[in-house]
């Protein structure tokens, strides 16, 4: 997949073409070009890498399914990195790996739904983090609603939050996106899943 910069703001773009406008500052396609993908350094060897793998899986977050649309079309994906970034207004962040359908819908809508996840819903887990939207419709048989955004949220998660797009990092495989909080609800007063339970209890 091509990048493309964006010459007026430095938007990054990816696609086989430039967007038809640029999202941040409206600028068309003609004012983007192409750019090299950067690689980056490696500061670890292999045997680094996996020394430093225990201590990784050390760090305490949640698991959540991130939902979002493209059109009439939607689509989400498990994701374990998604935090509360300010209070007033309220803003998060989502870190979403380029290759995911997920990352397109995102940065087409500038939309996004978080759905926080109780301990009994690892299956969920699994079913929207072991297989990809370009072949199956992980939404078959899933009851979901939308609010505010169209994105689509969950019936049984325990709370839901839904964001618009304000600003967005590229950190080379990953995407964080940065949303503000434009709605939300908490649906059930349970313990949320944890990365850490899942990995016990998978």
């Amino acid at each position: 997949m091509k990048k493309w910069r964006c010459t007026v703001c430095n938007y990054v773009h990816r696609g086989e073409t430039p967007p038809d406008r640029c999202p941040v500052c409206g600028v068309g396609p003609d004012m983007f070009e192409e750019v090299e993908e950067e690689q980056a350094e490696e500061l670890m060897t292999a045997e680094e890498k996996e020394k430093a793998k225990p201590a990784i899986h050390k760090f305490s977050y949640g698991l959540f399914v991130i939902s979002s649309k493209k059109g009439d079309k939607i689509n989400a994906q498990a994701a374990n990195t998604a935090f509360q970034i300010t209070s007033d207004p309220v803003k998060v962040a989502i870190g979403i790996n380029k290759n995911n359908l997920t990352w397109e819908y995102i940065s087409e809508s500038e939309v996004f739904s978080i759905n926080f996840l109780g301990k009994d819903q690892i299956n969920t887990v699994k079913h929207f983090g072991f297989q990809s939207g370009r072949k199956v419709d992980k939404f078959n048989n899933v009851p979901y609603f939308t609010a505010k955004t169209g994105a689509p949220i969950l019936e049984n998660c325990l709370a839901w939050l839904e964001c618009q797009v304000q600003h967005k990092v590229d950190v080379g495989t990953h995407t964080i996106f940065v949303g503000q909080v434009v709605s939300g609800e908490r649906l059930k007063d349970e313990e949320p899943l944890t990365y850490a339970y899942y990995r016990q209890n998978k």
